[in-house]
């Protein structure tokens, strides 16, 4: 009898997911998927491949494909952050981590975009010191939030100590750039 392959298992598994250890036909090591054995760089090669020959086509494809199953893809984040949220958190923090890692200057010119917009909106009167205090003082695991966001959609407030809050993590993670009355 022989050893079936590594897809094989993660199949059994249910994973999404297997690493090879042979080439693909363009000569990638990486990841593959596991419901028909692609190559996860060779997949990502192609869809680069397709938006720059089309973008506009291909934006109006994922569009539609979102629309079309725009809940069952909402309930399915909410489940899985549900099922295990420390998990959710690590892929989120991994995904950012390599984000930040390839785009070293699109980074560098976001953090210097909101260091100005901060700066823009710390009025002369504002406290300096208590503000320091404040962040100095944010307990483990949690942010300093700003309660009416620096840059929101619909309302924006100032850099000010009324206007600084402690909040969990996650919590600011979630409540991201909006203001969310009590």
């Amino acid at each position: 009898m022989s050893a079936r392959g590594p897809r094989y298992e993660a199949q059994q598994k249910g994973d999404k997911f297997y690493m090879s250890d042979k080439p693909c036909g363009r000569g990638h090591v990486s990841l593959r998927i596991t419901n028909t054995g692609t190559c996860v760089e060779c997949r990502k090669e192609k869809e680069r491949e397709r938006y720059h020959a089309d973008p506009e086509k291909t934006r109006a494809i994922v569009k539609k494909k979102y629309d079309a199953h725009a809940e069952k893809i909402r309930q399915k984040r909410r489940d899985a952050y549900a099922a295990d949220p420390e998990k959710e958190r690590e892929i989120c923090k991994l995904r950012s981590r390599q984000w930040r890692k390839e785009n070293p200057q699109h980074r560098n010119a976001l953090s210097r975009k909101y260091d100005a917009d901060k700066l823009k909106r710390t009025p002369s009167w504002a406290d300096l010191k208590a503000i320091v205090k404040f962040y100095k003082g944010c307990p483990s695991g949690h942010h300093v939030d700003h309660v009416y966001p620096l840059r929101g959609k619909y309302v924006s407030g100032l850099h000010v100590i009324e206007n600084l809050q402690y909040l969990p993590a996650i919590e600011n993670m979630r409540k991201n750039n909006r203001y969310l009355p009590a």
